[in-house]
C-alpha cells in the first residue's frame, strides 16, 4: 500500500459502461479501496449498493450516472462530507455554481476525461484569439442522453464571446447556439465519441478532429485525476487544467 491512507470509494452509475470500467481500474491501484455501487441496474453483491445518495460514508464519489439524473445525485452529495469527482454530462449551471460554494472537500469536475479531448481545449484556447470564427460538431452514440455534449458546451462557453460562429451544412440532430458559437450534434450508433473544432479567417482554416475509438481511452485521463487527487484542494474543472498545472503551461 502508498503511504497515503486509502481512500474508500462509491461509484454512482457503477453498472454503466464507464463505471464498471472505472471500477475494474480502481481495483488495480493500492491507494483508493472501491467498497460501493450506486446504480439502479447493479445485480452485484461484491460492494455495498445504495439505492439513493442521501446519506453515504464513503471517502470520494465518482459520479458516472446519466444526464437525466445527474442533478438529482448531486444535489444529493452537496450534503455529504465525501469529495466528489463528476464524469458526468448534463449538468446544470445552477448545480455548477453550487459546486462552486463548496470550500471544505475537494469537487473535480471533468467533463471529458479524454486526453486527446483535453489537449483539443487547450489548442482551441490559444487558436482563439488568431481566428474569426468558430464552429464546434459533436458526434455520439445514438443512446447519449444529452445534446449538445457537456465538453462541447464547456469548449463553447471557454471561447471568447466575441470569437463568432459561422454555419455549416447537414442533417443534424440539433443544433444549438452557446456563448455565440454553434454547436452541431450528431447521433448515430457509427459513433463514439467525436468532436470537431472549426476555426476560420478571410484566407485559411484550421480543423481540430479528435475521435475516441474505444472508452477505455478515458482511463488515461481517470489516472491522470487519481494519481493527482492527494495533491489537490477545492473546487477544479477541467482535465485540460490539471494538464496544464502538470506540464506547467
Amino acid at each position: 500500500m502508498n503511504e497515503i491512507a486509502q481512500k474508500t470509494v462509491l461509484i454512482s452509475g457503477g453498472a454503466g459502461s464507464m463505471g464498471q470500467l472505472v471500477s475494474s481500474y480502481i481495483n488495480s491501484r493500492d491507494d483508493f479501496n472501491l467498497t460501493a455501487i450506486h446504480d439502479p441496474n447493479y445485480k452485484g453483491k461484491e460492494y455495498k449498493v445504495y439505492k439513493d445518495l442521501s446519506s453515504i460514508e464513503e471517502d470520494v464519489v465518482i459520479e458516472f450516472s446519466p444526464a437525466a439524473v445527474i442533478n438529482k445525485n448531486i444535489d444529493l452529495l452537496l450534503n455529504s462530507d465525501a469529495d466528489l469527482i463528476i464524469g458526468s454530462s448534463g449538468m446544470s449551471s445552477e448545480m455548477l455554481s453550487k459546486l462552486k460554494t463548496i470550500k471544505d472537500r475537494k469537487v473535480i469536475i471533468i467533463p471529458n476525461f479524454s486526453i486527446g479531448a483535453a489537449y483539443q481545449k487547450l489548442f482551441s484556447l490559444v487558436l482563439a484569439d488568431n481566428f474569426d470564427s468558430v464552429t464546434i460538431t459533436e458526434k455520439h452514440h445514438g443512446k447519449k442522453e444529452d445534446a449538445p455534449s457537456g465538453t462541447a458546451i464547456d469548449l463553447a462557453n471557454s471561447l471568447p464571446l466575441e470569437l463568432n460562429s459561422h454555419e455549416k451544412n447537414g442533417d443534424f440532430y440539433q443544433i444549438n447556439n452557446m456563448n455565440n458559437k454553434n454547436i452541431f450534434s450528431l447521433r448515430d450508433d457509427k459513433y463514439l465519441a467525436e468532436q470537431e473544432i472549426d476555426f476560420i479567417n478571410e484566407y485559411e482554416s484550421f480543423t481540430l478532429d479528435h475521435k475516441v475509438n474505444d472508452r477505455r481511452a478515458y482511463l488515461y485521463g481517470v489516472k491522470v485525476v487519481l494519481d493527482l487527487y492527494h495533491n489537490l484542494e477545492g473546487f477544479n474543472l477541467g482535465l485540460e487544467n490539471l494538464i496544464a498545472k502538470k506540464i506547467n503551461i
